[in-house]
Parts: C-alpha cells; sequence; structure tokens
C-alpha cells in the first residue's frame, strides 16, 4: 500500500516562491465543490455518514451506496508529471528550476456505506497530496501526505419537528506527514526511492463527530446544519515508522441551504462557514456559496469557494451518477494570494429502497427531490 500511495506524490509538485498553506478538506465531494464548497447542509442518504450524520432521521427506507469514488488534481499537475517522466526518475537542477512557480494537486478517495432510518454504517478513504518547493538561501523541497482509510458508525436522534443530532464514532488509520527534504538531496536522486524512505509513519486514532439540522417552518423552508468535525482534535498512536502522523484539527461548520421546485426544475442555494474554530486563517478562506438547477437527468452549478468560481454537473442514469466540477483552492494566507486551479470527478453506484424493498423513482429530478428533503 505504501508503494502506491508514493506513486501519487509523484504526479503531484506543489512549487511556490512562498511557503502555502490550505485548509485541509476531508472527503471533498464534486456537487459540493461546483456548489463552491458547500454540501452538508444538504446532503442525504447514506453520504450523512461522512457530512452530516443528523441527517439519517430523514432517511426513509434503506440506503445502499455500493460505491463512491472521486479523483482530483491541479490543471498543472500533467505538464509537471511529463518533467518528471522525462527526466527518467530524477531531476536535475534544470528540471527543479522549470517547475518553480507552478502548482499540482492530487486527490483520490472513496466510500461506501448504509443507511436506513436513524442509524448507518460506512467505510472509506481519503489520500491527499501537496508538495511545496521553497526558494534559497535554504532551498528545501517541504513534502505533505495524508492518507487516511477507516470506518464509521454513525446515528440521528430526532428532538423535535424536522430536527435532530447526530453523532459519528470513525476509527481511521493514516499514513502520512510533513517533510522537508533539502534539494540538494532531491537532485540526482532516485524520486521515487527518496520519497518512499520518507513516508513510513503509520498510527490509529479514533475520532468522533457531532451534527445538527432543522428546517424551519418559515417562507422557503430553509435548513440550517452545524457540524462538528473530531470533536477536540484527532490525535493519532503511532503503529510504524519513527513517530505518529499528525493529528486531524476539528472543524466547526454552520451551512444553511434552501431547496424548492420552479416550473419543473429543482433549485438549490447554499451558504456554508467552515473552520469556525480556526482563529489563525482569513476568513475569506472560510466563506462558500453555492447554487444548483436540476433538469431532469441533469444537474448544472456554480458558486463561490474562498473568493474563487466554481461551476460544474452532474447526470443520473437510473442507479449511477456522475459529477464532475472545475474549482480553485487557496494556497496562501487570505483569498487572491495563491490560487490552485483543480477539477474533481466522481462516479457513484447507490441503491435506494423504499420500507418494502421496492426501487425508488429513478426519473431523475423527481427521484433526487424526493432524496433531499
Amino acid at each position: 500500500m505504501t508503494r502506491s500511495l508514493i506513486s501519487i506524490l509523484l504526479f503531484s509538485f506543489v512549487l511556490q516562491n512562498v511557503s502555502a498553506a490550505e485548509l485541509y478538506n476531508q472527503g471533498i465531494n464534486p456537487r459540493g465543490m461546483a456548489m463552491g464548497g458547500t454540501y452538508m447542509s444538504f446532503v442525504r442518504g447514506a453520504d450523512g455518514l461522512f457530512y452530516n450524520p443528523a441527517v439519517l432521521t430523514r432517511v426513509e427506507g434503506f440506503d445502499f451506496l455500493i460505491a463512491d469514488v472521486d479523483a482530483a488534481y491541479s490543471t498543472d499537475t500533467k505538464g509537471i508529471y511529463d518533467i518528471y517522466k522525462n527526466s527518467g526518475n530524477t531531476l536535475t537542477a534544470a528540471d527543479i528550476n522549470s517547475l518553480y512557480g507552478k502548482n499540482a494537486y492530487v486527490s483520490i478517495g472513496g466510500r461506501s456505506g448504509f443507511a436506513m432510518p436513524y442509524v448507518g454504517f460506512g467505510v472509506y478513504t481519503d489520500n491527499y497530496t501537496l508538495l511545496n518547493f521553497n526558494n534559497p538561501p535554504f532551498p528545501t523541497f517541504n513534502a505533505n501526505l495524508i492518507s487516511d482509510y477507516g470506518y464509521v458508525l454513525g446515528g440521528g436522534i430526532p428532538i423535535g419537528p424536522q430536527t435532530s443530532l447526530g453523532i459519528a464514532y470513525r476509527h481511521v488509520t493514516r499514513l502520512g506527514g510533513s517533510k522537508d527534504i533539502l534539494v540538494t538531496d532531491l537532485v540526482g536522486s532516485d524520486v521515487k526511492t527518496l520519497l518512499q524512505s520518507k513516508f513510513q509513519d503509520k498510527g490509529v486514532a479514533n475520532a468522533l463527530d457531532l451534527s445538527f439540522v432543522t428546517t424551519l417552518p418559515i417562507p422557503l423552508m430553509p435548513t440550517v446544519s452545524v457540524m462538528w468535525k473530531d470533536v477536540g482534535r484527532t490525535t493519532f498512536t503511532q503503529t510504524e515508522g519513527t513517530t505518529a502522523p499528525p493529528s486531524q484539527g476539528d472543524n466547526l461548520t454552520l451551512g444553511i441551504s434552501t431547496q424548492s421546485e420552479l416550473i419543473g426544475l429543482g433549485w438549490t442555494n447554499a451558504f456554508e462557514y467552515s473552520n469556525i474554530t480556526t482563529p489563525d486563517e482569513s476568513i475569506s478562506k472560510k466563506l462558500h456559496f453555492g447554487t444548483e438547477l436540476s433538469f431532469g437527468l441533469f444537474d448544472v452549478r456554480a458558486g463561490l469557494n474562498q473568493g474563487y468560481f466554481t461551476y460544474g454537473g452532474g447526470i443520473n442514469i437510473w442507479l449511477l451518477r456522475a459529477d464532475m466540477a472545475y474549482y480553485s483552492s487557496e494556497l496562501g494566507t487570505t483569498a487572491g494570494q495563491i490560487r490552485s486551479d483543480r477539477v474533481i470527478y466522481s462516479l457513484t453506484l447507490e441503491i435506494d429502497l423504499d420500507q418494502t424493498f421496492k426501487l425508488k423513482d429513478t426519473d431523475g429530478k423527481s427521484r433526487r427531490l424526493k432524496q433531499r428533503r
């Protein structure tokens, strides 16, 4: 497994003229990223296990998320990979100079789960890679890798009309960390072997997520959600390597969404304020806005993520759903400083059954609106 994860690193260099910092987003979702990074306030079904367990009280019947696989990369990735490929596994000083100022990123993930009214169980993996190249006088190659896999058990507790609490327990294994590599060590070395030797730290942890959701009985019937992920910080116990992987800080998010029908079209709007408990990050990196129009089998989406325009779409064909999004993420300290343009794709196979184990409607918009109420 380590070899395959390190191979991901080789396709995902991020090179900047200043130190970059990104708000790590676990389990990114193409629908959500096309809508400006919003998702948890209108998520439904088994997806609630990973994004907002309080919505499990709104499951009607049985939802089998057979597989949800996604892959994301930055737009510079291909050019950087071509340079690496042509170098024959070793980078020269000229190669590194040609990469200076570019950025690239790779993320690969997958989820599977089952949900019924009030409870659900799922498994997941998230693999995130980000590397930074810093300028002289002391040039270093800063490599970041986070590879998680684990399982989650979640439940929803109704506390009033259209109001519920959610709790999810996660057991997660993490490989990775952040390593500084001297450029002098990188030049002329076998890149794969060098990086593989740097990432041997592995650990396990138990994590807790809490959430709240309510739909208000006012015009437009907005849904308000609060999600507190990794409550109190998730700390790993070392199982391999020389030290434990880095802990995962908590992420408190407030979300508001509305859903309605307009002349046969489904219309969803959402706002989220994420990373509320991270005071040293600019508020401009925490704001997300999105909208979606559903035309039968097709969805069209747009939004603002950290001040950058996002867009994308999806198609629903019976049990299969395909989604994509184009979005940008901020690598600097404030929105508009260091932009990383990215693309994400996903394929989802899901079986949604009613209480009598019959397949629910699969005629596009009507099925999706029924799931999202």
